[in-house]
């Protein structure tokens, strides 16, 4: 088992693990477990029962005082509603200031478990345990936890970060075919944020990942969350320059999700915001058109299916961007790419150029 640690700047230090057949975490982090009172393992009902028995295989010593919560499928877990039912049931169940949450699942089980955690009698210790290959490389690690409001992602969030991560990746070996390409959405915007040595980890494996190949799912896993949580240990809440690159793709990509009515699943979503900022940087003049075919022969590799879910509506696609939380006030703000690495925000881009890159990210 790999084991990292990372303390984030301004927070609390946060732990992660790593490993694939893992069993008894508690024993790894004995002053978390044995300290809680209660502990309620939150997952999907979507989840297969097979889940919930590995989560529990995770952490034995604690299951006397298991108490279990089941949240809706995917996107639609994440409302202020599902939020208040789950803070209602730790209330009614006695949970204190000294229980935990343990949130198994994918990213959306991880941003509502960790939202109501940091909002759980003003903030209670929380684990994340990721079992997408999406969440495990991006999703569920950072502490960044957030609801949807009115059609829009994450707008109502909080930066809280879990006492611990866990990315077990046996939780893998049963994902589907369309789960590991979603996936990949995320995987390959590293190859395009990270440095060289990822960006060479991230071609080697990708092939291999769709076919749902262990080992590559484990060094990708592995490679991908380590850069990520070096960047957040930098820039904890976005607001020194270096975890905003874990954005690329994803101001077009949100937008092309909402347009989907969340049927579009989210990392297909970034892969196609990523192919909209690579259009856009092309069409700017910021990315030379070698280099955009260099990049785009990434995303073109996933063979994503067509985007039927999306809504080609242009002028709701600019309401959507112009009120992302990352827009910060101006009309419009992408991030774009000038080279693998060299990442630069732009605000207020010209209605026509995001028109023609609208259009060739849905193509």
């Amino acid at each position: 088992m790999k084991t990292f640690n990372f303390t984030v700047r301004t927070s609390k230090e946060t732990r992660a693990v790593l490993g694939r057949g893992m069993a008894n975490i508690p024993a790894l982090f004995p002053g978390l477990f044995r300290s809680a009172d209660k502990i309620c393992l939150v997952t999907g009902t979507d989840a297969p029962n097979s889940l919930r028995a590995r989560a529990l295989e995770l952490f034995p010593e604690s299951r006397q005082r298991h108490f279990y919560f089941r949240l809706p499928p995917s996107e639609t877990a994440k409302t202020l509603e599902q939020a208040g039912k789950l803070c209602a049931f730790l209330f009614d169940k006695g949970f204190s200031r000294n229980s935990l949450i343990i949130a198994a699942g994918g990213g959306a089980v991880t941003d509502l478990a960790g939202f109501a955690a940091s909002i759980y009698m003003r903030g209670i210790n929380w684990v994340s345990v990721p079992t997408t290959f999406l969440a495990q490389i991006d999703a569920g690690l950072g502490g960044k936890t957030a609801v949807n409001l009115a059609g829009a992602k994450n707008i109502a969030g909080t930066f809280y970060q879990p006492a611990l991560a866990v990315c077990d990746t046996a939780f893998l070996d049963s994902l589907p075919h369309a789960e590991l390409r979603s996936g990949t959405g995320e995987l390959v915007k590293y190859a395009m944020i990270g440095p060289v040595e990822l960006a060479r980890t991230v071609k080697k494996n990708l092939s291999k990942v769709l076919t749902g190949d262990k080992a590559a799912l484990t060094s990708s896993v592995s490679a991908c969350a380590a850069y990520k949580l070096k960047l957040v240990s930098k820039d904890e809440r976005d607001e020194t320059g270096p975890r905003e690159t874990l954005n690329f793709g994803h101001t077009a990509g949100h937008a092309f999700e909402a347009m989907s009515g969340s049927r579009l699943p989210h990392g297909e979503a970034v892969a196609r915001g990523i192919r909209f900022a690579l259009i856009a940087s092309m069409k700017t003049g910021l990315l030379k058109r070698e280099a955009f075919t260099d990049l785009n022969a990434l995303v073109s590799a996933l063979r994503l299916p067509p985007a039927r879910a999306v809504r080609r509506d242009f002028r709701r696609f600019l309401g959507l961007v112009s009120r992302d939380k990352k827009a910060r006030g101006a009309n419009n703000r992408f991030l774009l790419i000038q080279s693998r690495g060299r990442l630069k925000a732009a605000e207020n881009l010209d209605p026509a150029l995001l028109k023609e890159a609208f259009e060739g990210a849905l193509k």
